[in-house]
């Protein structure tokens, strides 16, 4: 399973810690690659922490790709404001990664693997389906709170919108159709007005190339939770959760529970590895 994670600074030490979540979910499995492309600078101060972390346990393949990215334009909104340029890196992964892998299943940094991902491998991809994601919890459709700037009048408003959090993508499909390019092009040309900028582009990029998939991938609405079968989102067999917005595990006043201690608790096993 090749495994990717794209972050700067702020959030390289999450990223171990979801790291963590998958291999807890996975003793034993062989073949497990992570992908890490990250900053010169977390390369260098993390590098013997990771190695320590994953030896004997998974592969290692670090990334970096300099600081252009930093100059790409963020989002006008002041309540996304806790996102960094290290969203950008996501876009840069499939170029990078090379022939070292046919598929990747792309994860944010602030993801908990929660069961077994081995069926994200059998889901079909390749050809026009560049990839495979979940619809967003809070913007469903693509004309969701007043749309995407700069999307032209042949979109399809009420087609569904997916979260960028987690990817499942196939490379060969991304590469032939250009995808990082056209998605730059996009950020570079809505630079004044961006709302949600690098998901924004990849929905406009790959509109009706991407593949559905169960809210159980990319489960969006963990502070929400309520126990029983009959919650709206109800916490049954997640397979990946997504601690989408301000409220994270890290962050004080996320609501106490079985999230927040196991958390903490993969928290400490990374910090062991120091």
């Amino acid at each position: 399973m090749d495994i990717a994670f794209a972050v700067d600074e702020t959030y390289a030490e999450h990223a171990q810690v979801a790291m963590e979540s998958v291999l807890e979910c996975h003793p034993g499995r062989d073949g497990i690659v992570f992908w890490l492309l990250t900053t010169d600078e977390v390369a260098k101060t993390r590098r013997g922490h990771l190695d320590r972390q994953l030896d004997g346990r998974a592969e290692l393949r670090l990334l970096t790709c300099g600081d252009e990215f930093r100059s790409l334009p963020l989002a006008e909104p002041d309540w996304l404001d806790y996102l960094t340029p290290g969203m950008y890196l996501r876009l840069l992964l499939p170029d990078l990664v090379g022939d070292g892998a046919r598929r990747l299943l792309y994860l944010d940094a602030d993801t908990a693997v929660c069961g077994d991902l081995a069926p994200l491998w059998t889901v079909p991809l390749g050809g026009e389906t560049v990839l495979a994601a979940v619809r967003d919890a809070y913007n469903a459709t693509m004309d969701a709170q007043g749309g995407i700037p700069g999307a032209g009048a042949d979109v399809d408003g009420p087609a569904p919108y997916f979260n960028s959090g987690m990817l499942l993508i196939d490379l060969a499909a991304w590469r032939a159709q250009d995808v990082t390019r056209r998605c730059l092009d996009y950020l570079t040309a809505n630079a004044p007005r961006l709302r949600f900028p690098d998901q924004d582009a990849l929905n406009l990029v790959t509109a009706g190339r991407w593949l559905r998939l169960p809210h159980r991938w990319n489960h969006m609405r963990s502070y929400d939770i309520e126990p029983g079968p009959d919650a709206p989102w109800p916490d049954t067999d997640v397979r990946i959760m997504h601690f989408a917005g301000r409220r994270k595990p890290w962050v004080e006043g996320f609501r106490p529970g079985h999230r927040l201690a196991r958390y903490r608790r993969l928290a400490a096993a990374v910090a062991a590895y120091a």
